[in-house]
């Protein structure tokens, strides 16, 4: 796996790697991470992996961390020393 870029964005770390046959890609936000592989043959490098983060997408990645920082503040909670 070798880094391919870091994407600039206001709320998430977006970093892609090139794998053999695949993209990589790594969204991290606070104490999550979304990781997502795309085949190369049907996406046109750095550029194809930007457009394949459009607003529809962030809007479910959104909804995906918001669920999972619940689940991961539930877990802590109900696993804490009290």
């Amino acid at each position: 796996m070798r880094l391919l870029a870091q994407i600039p964005h206001p709320k998430y770390k977006i970093v892609a790697y090139t794998l053999e046959l695949h993209y990589y890609v790594e969204i991290e936000a606070g104490p999550m991470k979304q990781c997502y592989k795309l085949h190369k043959d049907t996406t046109s490098g750095i550029e194809g992996i930007k457009k394949w983060l459009d607003g529809e997408f962030q809007t479910h990645l959104q909804t995906t961390f918001e669920e999972m920082y619940r689940q991961h503040s539930a877990a802590i909670k109900r696993n804490s020393a009290s």
